[in-house]
């Protein structure tokens, strides 16, 4: 008996993309990343003057924190975490329940934050609260079956511990701004900690630990031998601790862990540095640039945040926090991400085959198949908007932030149509008698 067309599952004969439980999370994210930078362009100005508690700031911060960064790490992590700890495991409809939760738990506390309403607010937080629940018992089933342990869990497996207590602790905040059962939390104490597990513990772990695992499958460099995961791993994860007690105890261990996250920080550019020198082919390859350019900003906040413990900083040192903060999401944690979406998610090859209608054995064939046309375009653009919102703050110059933010729109809308819309057409378009109804459903 023949097999027609409509039989055969997409995922085995695509005529179209195939979007996963797994898959829509970065889908998602990159297809929103235009609305998420345009309030990183109304916010920009504000963050320059210093208002940095201004609604419409709080409302770019989570959006960049949580609808862009969180939700593409939630999504890479149900399909990483598995094949790092070396097991086989088929995401269920958990994984959609997870994303759905997620995503309306980002939805209402956006909402909640522009409209000044706190309850809409906390409401958000228990949604987003939940589906790290879930991320986090799948997580630890998968960890109890590892077959090895590789430094890259070690990372990822403190990093979702932060990733618990950051959640949780924002929505402490959040129900604190409707109850006031806890007035130490107004303070500046509040927020240090939600920063702290936020931004180190749980991006910057994450971002680390993921890099030494897929850098050694992008370059020349397929051990670990030489480089310096652990003793990075150790130091950072001391700055986390470092800085949560600092904002209890005082100063002295803030200075102490802003100190160990610049050590960590050098040592960790110069991996990267490593890494980079090794690239596999002469073609140009847009992931490894993105990492050179990580491995810069790296430095650059490595120095920052040790002159800032050393007290070697001029002028109003909320300034460099906020420049600091600004370059770390909208830079390193925003490239980290763009960089490594045109290697470790299909949409670079869903442009290829289904924007541009280029056969599938044709696209290795490319001088540079990792080089795609307007890909330097937007890796500058995101670049200097990070770099410009920033310095921007730093100077005290609206204008020069606002200018950082119409980059950084700019480069997000063109990331968002190379991977995201410029494939979104076949993925919409109805075909009658193409079904998958009945069908066998693929890994992930």
């Amino acid at each position: 008996m023949s097999t027609t067309p409509a039989a055969t599952p997409v995922w085995v004969r695509p005529d179209r993309p195939f979007v996963t439980s797994t898959t829509a999370f970065p889908v998602c994210a990159i297809l929103t990343f235009p609305l998420v930078a345009a309030f990183v362009l109304l916010a920009a100005p504000r963050l320059a003057a210093l208002e940095h508690r201004s609604m419409p700031v709080l409302v770019a911060n989570h959006l960049v924190t949580l609808g862009w960064g969180t939700m593409v790490a939630m999504g890479a992590l149900h399909q990483l975490l598995p094949a790092a700890a070396g097991v086989r495991r088929d995401p269920g409809k958990e994984v959609w329940v997870h994303f759905a939760l997620h995503t309306l738990g980002v939805v209402l506390m956006s909402v909640g934050f522009w409209i000044r309403q706190v309850e809409m607010i906390s409401m958000g937080g228990l949604a987003v609260v939940a589906g790290v629940a879930i991320l986090l018992t799948t997580a630890a089933s998968t960890l109890r079956r590892r077959t090895r342990w590789l430094p890259s869990l070690t990372y990822i497996t403190v990093a979702l511990v932060c990733l618990g207590g950051v959640t949780a602790w924002g929505f402490t905040l959040a129900a604190n701004w409707h109850h006031m059962f806890w007035t130490d939390l107004l303070l500046p104490m509040g927020l240090v900690v939600h920063l702290a597990l936020g931004l180190v513990g749980w991006f910057g772990l994450l971002v680390t630990g993921v890099s030494y695992y897929l850098l050694t499958r992008f370059t020349a460099i397929k051990t670990l031998d030489g480089m310096r995961p652990r003793a990075i791993f150790a130091v950072m994860t001391a700055a986390v601790i470092a800085m949560v007690l600092g904002a209890f105890a005082g100063p002295a261990l803030m200075r102490v862990g802003l100190l160990a996250l610049a050590a960590a920080g050098l040592l960790y550019a110069a991996d990267i540095h490593r890494f980079t020198r090794a690239q596999r082919t002469e073609a140009p390859d847009i992931t490894i640039a993105h990492w050179r350019i990580i491995a810069g900003e790296t430095v650059l906040l490595s120095l920052g945040a040790g002159a800032y413990a050393l007290g070697l900083l001029p002028g109003d040192a909320t300034r460099w926090v906020v420049a600091g903060v600004s370059l770390f999401l909208l830079g390193w944690v925003t490239l980290a991400i763009t960089g490594q979406a045109y290697k470790v998610t299909p949409f670079l090859m869903w442009y290829y085959r289904y924007r541009l209608g280029m056969p599938a054995l044709e696209i290795p064939r490319l001088p540079a198949p990792y080089w795609p046309a307007w890909g330097s375009v937007q890796m500058i653009l995101l670049t200097a908007g990070g770099l410009g919102v920033s310095l921007g703050v730093v100077a005290g110059e609206p204008w020069v932030s606002a200018a950082g933010g119409a980059a950084f729109f700019a480069g997000a809308c063109l990331f968002a149509y190379l991977l995201g819309y410029s494939w979104l057409p076949r993925l919409v378009r109805s075909e009658p008698g193409r079904t998958t109804k009945g069908l066998p459903m693929p890994p992930g």
